[in-house]
Order: structure tokens, then C-alpha cells, then sequence
């Protein structure tokens, strides 16, 4: 008891020297700019977007599992419902601090939430994601509280179930409306969105699972190892569903002659390439999705551990590609005074703004386990 007391206490002061040194970047951005960035006339576009993109996508998909107990009826899953509800408010949470700082000021989210544009996708997005925090926090109250079927709680439960899976829609539309950039433009980027917030929402939850598990901080692993499975094989469904509708997308972006998809085929990718595929796919997608496919893998708590985690990491990858991808050939009057495509590397304070929105959300997540009873079921 005393060791893990002295792991707990470690662990505790890292997240918060974590936090303290993204509260020093906060300051630093706020009073110095958005040139602490690694960003310019073309690439306006960084890691602290894609790291909001990533967890707010992870968001969603936890809030959709949650619907399977909350909304569905599925009681057998109701052990983990509470747990799901918690965790998709802290990602949301994480995503949040990421996107504030990203915007150089973090009253910058409420004026755009106080001067709404009903004609653009980015100010939905807000808007949706900023409702489905509030349903929530307000569905998680009502079952700490223990009203789990009340008529109130189940409407909350089918709101957040809904802003969740118009979310990440809205988030592929900001992109797939953008004519300008062929390589963002086109309906397929609403429906990958969807597809990746619940592939990245399910890892979450299993890798997260598994650390509990592998610390010993649940007592119902036995029993709810059935369900476990469960969640595995809808795991393996969601990434094969993922890896063909990734196939097919690069098969057409491989197959077309548009200029800019000419001009991105020349320069290496963000992350490099192996056999002329890129890296994070290969390695977060492919590689654990042929894991997935043997019981013997799937069925183990370090396969279930390694698999889900290199999966999550690899949709922030698959994010970061799709976003500098993107933005790497100068268009209009830029293209003059750029080269034909560009480069992009995070700077300090990107990866530390990275760095707290991870922190803020690990935090926490510590809290909910150790003063929220996050295992509680109906009675």
C-alpha cells in the first residue's frame, strides 16, 4: 500500500508540473503572440489544432459507446456507462485547453460562441461540441446522483448520444467544404471523421481498461472479461471499417491527376512513407488492425494494451498527415512567394500546449477514479 501511495504521489506531482509549465506557455502565448508557433501565411494549421481534432474526436466516440448501456438498453454494459460518460468529459476537457490555446486567446471561443455565423461549419463545430459538454457533465450529475432511467437522464443521455455523432461530421465538413484545397475538399471527410472518432473513442477506453487493470485498480475484471471481449471485437469491426475506407480514399488520391495531389506525391510526407504508404498508417492502423485479427492477440491484456495503444497514437498521426498534408502546396498569390510545397515541424511551445491539454486531461481522469466511484452501477 505504502509503494503505491509513493506511485501515486509521483504520479500526481508530474501531471501537475506538467500543468504548471503549460500555464507558463499559456502566459507566454497570450502576452507574446501566436509567432511562438512554427506557423506562417501558408500553414496556419498546427499540432495544437490537430491535437483538438484528435481528442474531440476520441470524445465522440466515447460518448457513442456510452449510448450502448444509456440509450440502447444494453444493461450488461452498464459497468462501464459511468466510466465512459467521465472519460469523454475529460478528453472534451483536453481538447478544449488545446483549442483555446491554439486561438492566441481563449476568449476567442466565447466571441465566436457570442457572434454566431449559421452559415459556417467551423462555429457548428464549436457550438455542438460546446453543447454536448454541458449534456455531459449534466448526464454524468444525474448518475452520481444515482438516477440512472429517469425520463430527465435518458433524454440527456439520447442529446449528448446525438451532438455526439453529429460532431465529428461537423468537424469533417470544416475541411470537406474547403474548395480551395482539393486534397480537404469532397464528402469523405465527414464520413472518416465518424469512423476514426469511433475507432479512437474505443481504443481509448480499452487501452485506458487495461492500465486499471494491469495497476490493479478495479475488482471486477473477472467478471467483466466477457465484456471485454466484447468491446475487442467490436474494436477489430470499427478498425476494419477504418482500413478499408483508408484503402479506398488513398487508392483515389493515387489514382487522380489534380495538380496539388501531383505536387504533394513529390515531397515526403509528414511522418515518411514506407512502400510508398504512409508511416502512421502503416504502423497505427494496418500493423495493429492484422494484430486484432488473431484470438490469441485480441483475447490478452497486453495485446489488448499494446493494439488499442498504438491505434490512438496513430489517429493523431493520421490527423497530423491529413492537416499538413494540406497545407503544404501554396495556393493563389502565396504560390509566388513560397516554394511549390512546404514543411512543417511543431515548435517548443506547440508540443507544450500538446503536452497540458494531455495533462489536464490525465489529471483528470485520476480524479474521477479516486473520489467519483466511476464503477458504480444502478442498484
Amino acid at each position: 500500500m505504502s509503494e503505491k501511495k509513493g506511485l501515486f504521489g509521483l504520479w500526481l506531482a508530474a501531471l501537475v508540473a506538467c500543468v504548471g509549465i503549460g500555464l507558463f506557455a499559456t502566459f507566454r502565448l497570450f502576452s507574446e503572440g501566436h509567432y511562438l508557433f512554427n506557423t506562417n501565411d501558408v500553414i496556419i494549421l498546427s499540432l495544437p489544432l490537430g491535437v483538438y481534432i484528435f481528442l474531440a474526436l476520441t470524445s465522440s466516440g466515447l460518448t457513442l459507446l456510452s449510448a450502448i448501456p444509456l440509450v440502447f438498453g444494453l444493461d450488461r454494459y452498464l459497468p462501464f456507462a459511468k466510466r465512459l460518460v467521465f472519460l469523454a468529459i475529460a478528453t472534451l476537457c483536453g481538447a478544449f485547453v488545446s483549442i483555446g490555446l491554439e486561438l492566441g486567446n481563449v476568449w476567442h471561443m466565447f466571441y465566436i460562441m457570442l457572434s454566431p455565423n449559421l452559415s459556417s461549419p467551423i462555429w457548428w463545430m464549436g457550438a455542438i461540441y460546446s453543447i454536448e459538454l454541458v449534456l455531459l457533465i449534466l448526464k454524468f450529475y444525474t448518475i452520481h446522483r444515482g438516477d440512472w432511467s429517469s425520463s430527465a437522464s435518458k433524454a440527456l443521455g439520447a442529446a449528448s448520444f446525438i451532438c455526439a455523432l453529429v460532431a465529428p461530421l461537423m468537424i469533417g465538413s470544416v475541411f470537406g467544404i474547403t474548395e480551395s484545397r482539393v486534397t480537404y475538399f469532397g464528402p469523405v471527410m465527414s464520413i472518416y471523421s465518424l469512423g476514426v472518432a469511433l475507432l479512437s473513442g474505443t481504443a481509448l477506453f480499452i487501452l485506458y481498461s487495461m492500465v486499471l487493470k494491469q495497476l490493479a485498480l478495479t475488482n471486477s475484471d473477472e467478471q467483466n472479461e466477457p465484456l471485454y471481449r466484447e468491446f475487442m471485437t467490436l474494436f477489430t469491426y470499427v478498425a476494419a471499417m477504418v482500413v478499408i475506407f483508408t484503402i479506398v480514399k488513398y487508392l483515389i488520391e493515387a489514382a487522380t491527376v489534380v495538380p496539388e495531389f501531383l505536387a504533394i506525391r513529390k515531397f515526403s510526407q509528414p511522418f515518411g512513407t514506407i512502400f510508398g504508404v504512409h508511416t502512421e498508417i502503416v504502423l497505427g492502423l494496418f500493423l495493429p488492425f492484422i494484430l486484432l485479427l488473431f484470438p490469441g492477440i485480441r483475447n490478452q491484456a497486453q495485446g489488448r494494451l499494446i493494439t488499442s495503444g498504438v491505434i490512438w497514437v496513430g489517429t493523431l498521426g493520421m490527423h497530423m498527415q491529413i492537416l499538413i498534408a494540406g497545407q503544404s502546396h501554396p495556393i493563389g498569390p502565396k504560390a509566388e512567394q513560397y516554394g511549390l510545397a512546404l514543411t512543417y515541424y511543431p515548435s517548443l511551445y506547440e508540443w507544450i500546449v500538446f503536452l497540458f491539454a494531455v495533462a489536464v486531461m490525465l489529471l483528470l481522469y485520476t480524479a474521477g477514479e479516486r473520489y467519483l466511484k466511476l464503477e458504480a452501477v444502478p442498484d
